[in-house]
């Protein structure tokens, strides 16, 4: 018996140190595409990131090329740089990449992973993208918007035109954050959450809860890559994340029994309320769970509150710092509008311009600049460099933004070169990515698209802008802070003064 016992451990011993031996003269005959040397022992490539990633994967990227990979902790990953490896990532192998990989904020930001953005691709995320897409995103959708649309963006007008009367500085992310908060409750919910008189500071922290959510939910978590630390929480990520959370779902069970509780007719129903009435997957007979619901609402308050408002702070600081810029497209506005009322969603086509200023906003200060991350789903090859199963992609589209075989003069705003250009933002030009391209591109395109073009147009059109007394635009601060998307790290403020007549203002 005891001959037995030894033969047989000798045995699995064996296997086990063939199966050892093999794998690991595999993966030197695979080939791996370049990384930089040396990694740090436990931390890999960690502590060459710093504090603004995009910016150290594109200095990387100057070194290693346009395809690199890193070890980050104990996950692999991959950082691509460049429109031609873009192609390959989220076109040519769009379903291997298609999935999410799952890190600690995200899953807690989701609801364990329920939302468009941060769902494993599978069943569940074809359905609550197909919900989010018909309801909230179709052409259909964004008609029956419209007035709300114009609406919140008149009375924009109107309190910075109150605030203008006292000729102080008007901290402008401030502003633009209350006004893309209020018009993403006011298409979600039925109302602007920061206009309601009642519960106003109830409504104010909400706000604020949110924009700490997009805050934590774009950090760089340690415990993410080096797991051996997840108990720790060294950062405090998730300990902010958890206080975070628990606020914001107390706000949202409220909201969503308020909604159960009110019968509203078929006309009147926002997109909380279809939300509600919807089946869950596989044609359940069950509504779609609460937890699912609160996941895709939370998703669109943070993507919609901050990405609109900090696209429209980074277009003003660029037209203030390029007042020839700002000056033709105020021509364009004045030629195609007039001053006899405000810019309406019907005069976007003709304002060719303003939609190149958008392109190239979009391409200097894209709202997400690494994108989501991707995780492969499967192993395969990419521009011959072996790539693992449960590899992380970064498609660092700053960098792709910046790549001198696609622009000339990259580094410079110029608005000129995307006029006449049939370069478009819907993912098929991989040279210009702002809302990614493939399965997994942002869903809210079109809604974030319209938004951001009617909001820049109609503050152009209704003010002149200019920085306090004492300071110049070569001055202005270009630092921003990394997160899922970039915001300044100085708020910009400005002053205004009307260009059209008064009684515009004066919204009944």
């Amino acid at each position: 018996m005891e001959l037995v016992m030894v033969v047989t451990i000798v045995v699995i011993s064996t296997i086990f140190l063939y199966i050892m031996c093999w794998s690991n003269w595999a993966r030197t005959k695979l080939k791996r595409a370049p990384r930089p040397s040396p990694t740090w022992p436990i931390f890999g490539h960690l502590p060459l990131l710093g504090t603004l990633p995009h910016r150290s994967f594109y200095n990387l990227s100057k070194t290693y090329g346009d395809i690199m990979e890193l070890k980050l902790g104990s996950i692999p990953a991959l950082v691509i740089s460049s429109p031609k490896m873009a192609k390959e990532v989220l076109k040519t192998h769009d379903l291997v990449f298609a999935s999410r990989p799952k890190s600690v904020i995200s899953q807690l930001s989701s609801y364990g992973g329920r939302s468009v953005g941060w769902a494993p691709y599978g069943d569940h995320w074809r359905h609550v993208r197909k919900v989010s897409v018909i309801e909230l995103f179709t052409t259909k959708s964004l008609n029956a918007s419209k007035n709300i649309r114009h609406k919140e963006l008149s009375l924009l007008v109107q309190r910075i035109f109150q605030d203008s009367k006292e000729g102080k500085p008007m901290d402008m992310q401030t502003t633009l954050c209350n006004a893309s908060m209020n018009l993403m409750t006011h298409l979600l919910f039925g109302k602007s959450f920061l206009t309601t008189k009642s519960s106003n500071d109830e409504c104010a922290q909400f706000k604020d809860l949110i924009v700490k959510e997009v805050a934590l939910a774009g950090a760089f978590n340690i415990s993410d890559f080096v797991p051996f630390l997840k108990p720790f929480d060294i950062q405090g990520l998730q300990r902010q994340m958890n206080f975070t959370r628990l606020k914001v779902d107390n706000f949202l069970n409220k909201i969503i029994q308020d909604h159960l509780n009110e019968k509203k007719p078929n006309e009147s129903k926002d997109f909380l309320d279809v939300l509600l009435s919807l089946p869950g997957k596989n044609g359940s007979s069950h509504r779609l769970e609460d937890n699912t619901v609160k996941a895709v609402i939370n998703e669109s308050l943070m993507a919609g509150t901050d990405a609109s408002a900090t696209t429209i702070e980074w277009a003003l600081v660029e037209l203030l710092k390029h007042p020839k810029v700002m000056k033709k497209v105020q021509d364009e506005l004045d030629g195609v509008v007039g001053d006899g009322r405000f810019v309406n969603e019907n005069d976007i086509p003709q304002l060719k311009y303003l939609q190149a200023i958008v392109k190239e906003t979009f391409r200097l200060h894209p709202p997400a600049p690494l994108l989501v991350p991707h995780e492969s789903i499967e192993s395969c090859e990419i521009n011959g460099y072996h790539v693992p199963a449960k590899t992380r992609i970064f498609v660092n589209i700053w960098a792709i933004h910046r790549s001198p075989c696609s622009y000339e003069n990259p580094l410079d705003f110029n608005p000129e070169r995307f006029v006449g250009s049939e370069v478009d933002l819907k993912g098929s030009d991989f040279q210009l990515l702002p809302f990614g391209s493939g399965r997994r591109m942002c869903p809210g395109l079109p809604l974030g698209l319209i938004t951001v073009q009617m909001e820049l147009a109609m503050l152009l059109h209704s003010f002149m802008w200019k920085l306090p007394i004492g300071e110049k635009p070569e001055d202005i601060d270009m630092g921003e802070v990394f997160g899922i998307s970039t915001p300044k790290a100085i708020p910009l403020k400005v002053i205004t003064t009307t260009r059209l007549p008064s009684d515009l203002y004066v919204i009944p």
